[in-house]
This record gives C-alpha cells, structure tokens and sequence, in this order.
C-alpha cells in the first residue's frame, strides 16, 4: 500500500558503535519496499561507529560527515540531502519494527485529509539482566518519572503536540523551515511547534513501534535530565511556545524545597510548606516504587525510590540553570 512513496532514512550518529549495527539491520530489513536510502550523519565519531558503517555492503547507505556535531545540524543536512518524498528520521539507540516504515508512510497517507504532516508512534523499551539500567526503563515507563509524554503510552492512537523522531513529508521543512541549530536539545518540541503553529497536525500510530535503549548508567540519565531541564529553561526565555507544563512541575518542586528549605528556620508558614512539599513528594514517590516493586521485584523498591528523586531535582536545577543561560543570551 502506498508503494509510490519514495522514503529517506535520516539516522544522526555520534559514537554509537554499541547500537550501530543492530539499528542498521533493523532499517534494512524493513517490509516498505521503496526506501531509497539510508543517510546516517555522523559527528565525527572517535569510536569504531565509522569502520562498522564501512563494513555494510549496501548501497543505499550513505555516510556523511557532521562537522558542527550537533543533532539539529545533523538532521538538517541530511533533510536537505535527501530524494524521498517522506523523511523518516531514526535514533541510533533504538531498534525498529518490521513494518515500522510501512506504518509510518500508511499512517501518513490515511490521515493526509486531517493536515496530519508528522507521525510517529509509542517506543518500547529494552530491558537487560542488569539492575541499575532495569531501574532506568522504570523510570522511563512510569508517568511520575518520564513516561508523562503521549509518546512513552504504548496504547495511544491520536493527535499530538510533539512524537519522538517522526515521519514527515519531505515539503513541510520547505514550507516552516528546518530544524534550529540554536537548540542542542529542544530542537524537535520547536520544529512540531512550528508545524502546529501552521494549522498542521501530527499523530500517533500505536502501530508504529520502535525498542529504544536508555542510557546504561546513573550518571547518564541524570546527566541526560539535567540537559533536558537546562534545554526547557532556556526555552523559557527564547521559545516559551514550546514548554508545557509538564516541563515545569520539576521546576516548582525544585524551587519549593529550595527556597523554603532556606528560610525554613526563620518562618512557621516556610516549615509547614516544606514539609507538607516532601512529605506528600515521598508519599507518592513510595506508592508509585511499590507499584514498580510488586509488578517487577521488590529489590527495585529502593534504588527506584532515591532515582525519582534525584531525577526530578536534576531536571528542576538544570531548568533553573537554563533559565538564567537563556538570560544571558539574550541581553
């Protein structure tokens, strides 16, 4: 169905030669028939991501060079590069469905009527026999961690304001333009931003699925939501359209704790705040580890319960960082 439609893969790598190969063979074994070619946009990688591309005989893929070595750079040279009529956009660190392209261009195509120009759809995500990266998918899946986005709810089907990665006609970035190299993390809440801003809609297939793997360590996915954060701060300041309020519920906790744990000594109404504030955080925060516990294993209960935490002040500090940054840029 649909086969008319041209199809580029556009994959921006940078030191990716653990998940490389796997996502590479899940594009190519794709069932959509008419995917022209694979463009992965590479940063310069220092790993061994460059000799694994080489090793591949097929002659779709395409390596490119990133010299600015950033994504949103990335993803425009490939954009501007490509043939297909529909741009599909891929995450190295994440393995794809079959049928994921088919259900991209079909999705596209039965919703054209509705001004629908962006899809994508829920992903699934990898787990492994070790304990700490177990407790990362938790924290990706549950909706007090970082699963509250449509895109982390595997049974959504419907209209969106943003999907992770996305299918889109090749002439929309025509019509709103790419993506802004400014940003280094929010690049892609701007561009779906834009298209809704046009009177264009994007949607999620549940159909369309993806098994993404998470970063492998504690340092990384606070790291991760620290630059998430700083990237919604910022935002604040020089693209406000794009934030949500679920950004900024990270942020009020931060900020609450913060400041009336400051002046906690010095009023009654700052020690009553601050503790009703933790108290009720760490009431849901056990309630929502004991689900994850009796569902998966109690011995996830509590490292689960101190990642929450630190998750979530990671992101405010780093929102609260990005805001003052964004200040600076623009005086």
């Amino acid at each position: 169905m649909y086969k008319e439609h041209t199809v580029s893969i556009i994959i921006p790598v940078y030191n990716e030669e653990l998940y490389i190969e796997k996502c590479l063979k899940s594009i190519i074994d794709q069932t959509y028939e008419n995917i022209i070619e694979i463009l992965v946009i590479d940063g310069m990688s220092t790993d061994s991501t460059r000799d694994i591309l080489k090793s591949f005989e097929n002659e779709k893929i395409a390596l490119i060079d990133n010299e600015k070595k950033i994504q949103s750079a990335a993803l425009n040279k490939g954009i501007k590069m490509s043939k297909g009529d529909i741009v599909v956009r891929v995450d190295a660190h994440a393995l794809y469905d079959k049928n994921y392209v088919r259900e991209c261009v079909n999705t596209l195509n039965k919703f054209k009527e509705d001004s629908v120009v962006n899809v994508g759809g829920p992903t699934y995500l990898l787990t492994s026999k070790s304990y700490v990266e177990n407790c990362i998918v938790f924290l990706h899946e549950s909706k007090f961690g970082i699963g509250v986005a449509k895109f982390r709810q595997k049974d959504y089907d419907g209209f969106v304001d943003t999907v992770w990665n996305g299918a889109f006609y090749r002439w929309i970035f025509d019509e709103i333009g790419f993506y802004n190299e400014n940003f280094t993390r929010s690049e892609d809440n701007d561009l779906n931003n834009r298209i809704l801003k046009r009177g264009y809609k994007i949607y999620q297939n549940k159909n369309i699925i993806a098994y993404y793997k998470p970063r492998s360590s504690i340092k990384k996915i606070l790291s991760q939501n620290y630059g998430n954060g700083r990237a919604i701060g910022e935002s604040l300041i020089n693209n406000r359209d794009i934030v949500r309020m679920r950004h900024l519920v990270p942020l009020i906790f931060f900020l609450t704790i913060i400041i009336f744990g400051l002046s906690y000594k010095l009023f009654l109404a700052s020690k009553i705040i601050e503790i009703a504030a933790l108290g009720s955080y760490f009431i849901v925060d056990m309630v929502e580890c004991i689900k994850i516990g009796v569902k998966n294993g109690v011995e996830y209960i509590p490292l689960m319960f101190i990642l929450f935490f630190l998750l979530h002040i990671m992101y405010g500090l780093g929102t609260v960082v990005g805001f003052f940054t964004g200040l600076k840029k623009a005086y």
